[in-house]
């Protein structure tokens, strides 16, 4: 039986603790040289998939460079939440005031957007997806590494609902370049 694998990408340019990196923060010199060094003990796979975001697509990029592994697949729907540009790179503590209001309503309103946010229906939708097409791909290729985002790897694997999982992912600790076996 294949198995699957996730990673979390690696530390990334402008990394801050609470703050919704824009999609195309790219990976700093210290996430480039840990993924190199990731890259030597990875599990055996027969291939690399990746999110799209640009994080995690050069993470991606450098274990297969370094592993042998093949980089099979870009995935789209392995992206992180699609936070409110409005959002995006602001510390906590600058976020808009409605901003902070909408947080409190979305788990009471999963279809609710703020901005042009992605809502927690359309990310719950996107996770089944997700879930689907690497059942598929698993079974076709056989192991596989999943390169992803800290909350989206944390709803790949929960058995919670969506509407708690920004709640969830808080306590759940997902260091760069974790790989944790599904």
């Amino acid at each position: 039986m294949a198995d699957l694998y996730l990673m979390r990408h690696g530390h990334y340019v402008g990394h801050r603790p609470g703050y919704h990196a824009p999609d195309d923060a790219e990976l700093s010199p210290r996430g480039r040289r840990e993924a190199v060094v990731a890259a030597r003990v990875l599990p055996p796979v027969a291939a690399i998939v990746s999110s799209p975001l640009l994080r995690a697509l050069q993470t991606a990029e450098l274990l297969a460079e370094h592993s042998g592994f093949p980089l099979l697949e870009v995935i789209p729907d392995l992206r992180e939440w699609r936070s409110p540009t409005a959002v995006q790179g602001l510390p906590p503590d600058e976020f808009p005031e409605d901003y902070a209001q909408w947080r409190v309503r979305r788990t009471l309103a999963p279809t609710s957007r703020y901005g042009n946010g992605e809502s927690l229906q359309e990310l719950s939708e996107r996770a089944a997806c997700a879930r689907a097409q690497l059942s598929t791909l698993v079974d076709r290729e056989g192991s596989l590494l999943v390169v992803s985002h800290k909350l989206f790897l944390s709803l790949l694997t929960s058995t919670e609902p969506t509407s708690t999982a920004f709640s969830t992912t808080a306590r759940n600790r997902w260091p760069f370049l974790e790989v944790r076996r599904c």
